[in-house]
């Protein structure tokens, strides 16, 4: 049931007394975008526990979304912060186009907006995000001192170079084993140990995705635990043990499902976790019975190699792509080509370890060549020869995404290569694309798509062309269009 109650707030424009409004909020649903006349308050979404009482101290959790629907992606964290007993929050007003100075003033703001509106523990100001709202997040605690924390969610690593030794701020990830920052991640944990800063991952089974649900409760649970062991939140005895159990749980679950390696880890950040404020060693035994397995023995031997041979074919593919636009090099598809079998073979591996591997190789080159697409095309001069030579290469790390053809045929058909725009064109259609209005509204192609070979195309692929397909001559079917 739904509780509302009232608080008195007085905010007005600049965040003075003057003008008090009276408003109503309600407990246990998201209330998207605050009826505060302000510009900053009212862009601001807000979820209250059920339990929420106005009488105590409650920690919160901004969720950072630069990218989408801010009231989808609170949806998405509301579950987790009703467990665990957080107030969420997050505002539309960092999803516009602003800078990162901007974007951090918003934040700011916002945040002395719930200050006076909601009774906050300012001890426990936590931020979280996925995507690019995660990459913004992970800034904030070094910006703004009152942020305690982040809950990075498959998304971007801080930036070391804010990051001071012993700094108050912790940091929990969940990240998947196939994401190809996942070795990014294992770097950022060792210079996080080795800065003194308080750190836990929670890795899982998969890729560039948003974690489950329940992994987004286990992490924002992290949190309090952290908190715990840090001092600034009251002991739980009984939310304490709750977590040692569930990690058991979890751990069990890994265990039994053949993920050696994964349960190996998870148990060494329970273990680091629970060690100030509990007994761990239950968890303990269980690490040292998990290294006696003959599987956790291989996985880790897997990993080791596996993981060097990915970081010189991540600096392969990177080098070789820079050199491939600067030299507008389309004598080295061949190679691209080569490589993405290799990978597609590394996919299918029984060798777990290995196959990892291929999933996250798969998606670094295609993040590699969707970055430099971005500079490419957002120069203050775009550099159209690159970007013919990236959507080329695109066609071949992932060639089910129509985007690349369709690009392809206009930039080519803009410089009258028919030949390289046919062939696209032909690729594309080979691979299921059916919107013909979209093949006669593109950019450049004027003078191609009123070509015979044009629509031969779509009419071979699609049953019926916009204009008149010539009957082909008696012995050349083709009309001698070369395909």
């Amino acid at each position: 049931m739904k509780k509302p109650f009232l608080l008195l707030c007085l905010l007005a424009l600049g965040f003075t007394p003057a003008g008090a409004q009276e408003m109503t909020l309600s407990k246990g649903y998201v209330m998207d975008s605050l009826p505060l006349a302000d510009s900053v308050g009212s862009r601001l979404s807000l979820y209250l526990p059920s339990h929420f009482e106005p009488a105590g101290k409650w920690p919160l959790l901004f969720m950072v979304e630069t990218d989408g629907d801010t009231y989808q992606s609170m949806r998405y964290m509301k579950n987790a912060a009703e467990r665990n007993g957080y107030v969420l929050a997050t505002s539309k007003a960092l999803s516009d186009s602003l800078s990162l100075t901007q974007k951090v003033l918003y934040f700011g703001k916002s945040l002395e907006v719930l200050t006076a509106l909601l009774p906050l523990d300012l001890n426990r100001i936590y931020v979280s995000g996925y995507g690019n709202g995660g990459e913004l997040a992970t800034l904030l605690p070094s910006l703004i001192p009152r942020v305690r924390g982040v809950l990075l969610l498959g998304s971007g690593l801080p930036n070391w170079e804010l990051v001071r030794p012993r700094s108050r701020f912790h940091f929990v990830g969940v990240i998947g084993r196939s994401d190809f920052r996942y070795l990014n991640m294992l770097d950022g944990e060792e210079l996080l140990d080795n800065r003194k800063v308080p750190n836990h991952v929670l890795y899982f089974e998969g890729g560039e995705r948003r974690p489950e649900d329940a992994l987004v409760d286990r992490g924002v649970n992290v949190l309090t635990l952290m908190g715990m062991a840090g001092g600034h939140v009251a002991r739980d005895s009984a939310l304490i043990e709750r977590s040692r159990a569930s990690f058991t749980t979890y751990v069990s679950q890994l265990w039994q499902a053949g993920s050696f390696l994964l349960a190996y880890d998870q148990l060494e950040e329970a273990i680091a976790l629970l060690d100030p404020l509990t007994d761990t060693r239950e968890l303990k035994a269980m690490e040292r019975d998990l290294r006696r397995e003959a599987g956790f023995k291989v996985q880790k031997r897997d990993a080791g190699a596996f993981q060097l041979r990915e970081r010189i074919l991540r600096d392969d593919f990177s080098y070789y792509l820079e050199e491939d636009v600067l030299s507008f090099n389309l004598d080295n598809l061949g190679w691209w080509r080569y490589q993405m079998e290799q990978i597609g073979k590394y996919k299918e591996s029984p060798r777990m370890e290995e196959k990892l591997m291929g999933m996250r190789l798969e998606s670094y080159v295609n993040a590699l060549v969707d970055e430099y697409i971005r500079i490419a095309r957002t120069a203050e001069n775009p550099d159209e020869d690159g970007q013919i030579l990236l959507r080329m290469v695109k066609t071949i790390t992932s060639p089910a995404t129509f985007e690349n053809y369709l690009e392809l045929i206009s930039l080519t058909a803009k410089y009258d290569d028919f030949g390289t725009a046919l062939f696209y064109l032909e690729e594309l259609l080979k691979q299921g694309y059916a919107d013909r209005e979209a093949l006669y509204a593109l950019p450049h192609t004027a003078l191609l798509r009123i070509t015979p070979e044009y629509n031969t195309l779509i009419s071979q692929y699609l049953k019926e062309a916009r204009y008149e397909v010539p009957e082909p001559q008696d012995g050349d079917p083709d009309q001698g269009f070369n395909r």
